[in-house]
C-alpha cells in the first residue's frame, strides 16, 4: 500500500513538472520572449519562442552570441521536442545581445529590400 502511494505521488509530481514547464513556455510564447533552453547533455540554445505545439516548441535564433561574427545566414528556426528540454532560463543579461542581433538582422533585410534590383 505504501509503495502504491509513493508511485502515485511520483507520477503526479512528474506530471506537474511537465505541465509547469509547458505553462512557462506558453507564457514566453505569448510574449515572444527570449529564452535559453538547456538540454541533458549540457548544451543550450538561445532564441525567441514562436510557437508551442503538442510535443514541440518552435524557436528562432539569430546566431550564437558567444561567437563574434554576424552574417545573414545565422538566422534559423528550430523545432525542439519538449522531452529534450531540461532547463529553461527566462531572464538573462545575454538576451539583450540576442535582441541586438535580431534587430541588426532585420535592418540588413530592410536595407537589402530598399536597394534597386540590378538588371542583367
Amino acid at each position: 500500500m505504501q509503495i502504491d502511494r509513493i508511485y502515485a505521488q511520483e507520477r503526479l509530481t512528474s506530471y506537474n513538472e511537465n505541465m509547469n514547464l509547458r505553462l512557462r513556455l506558453e507564457k514566453l510564447c505569448d510574449s515572444r520572449g527570449w529564452t535559453r533552453l538547456g538540454f541533458a547533455d549540457g548544451t543550450a540554445i538561445i532564441g525567441r519562442l514562436l510557437r508551442i505545439g503538442q510535443d514541440y516548441v518552435e524557436l528562432e535564433t539569430y546566431g550564437d552570441p558567444d561567437k563574434g561574427g554576424v552574417s545573414e545566414s545565422e538566422y534559423s528556426r528550430h523545432l525542439i521536442p519538449l522531452g529534450l528540454i531540461k532547463i529553461v532560463t527566462v531572464e538573462s543579461p545575454i538576451f539583450a545581445e540576442c535582441e541586438r542581433r535580431r534587430l541588426n538582422y532585420l535592418s540588413r533585410l530592410d536595407s537589402n529590400q530598399d536597394a534597386p534590383e540590378m538588371e542583367l
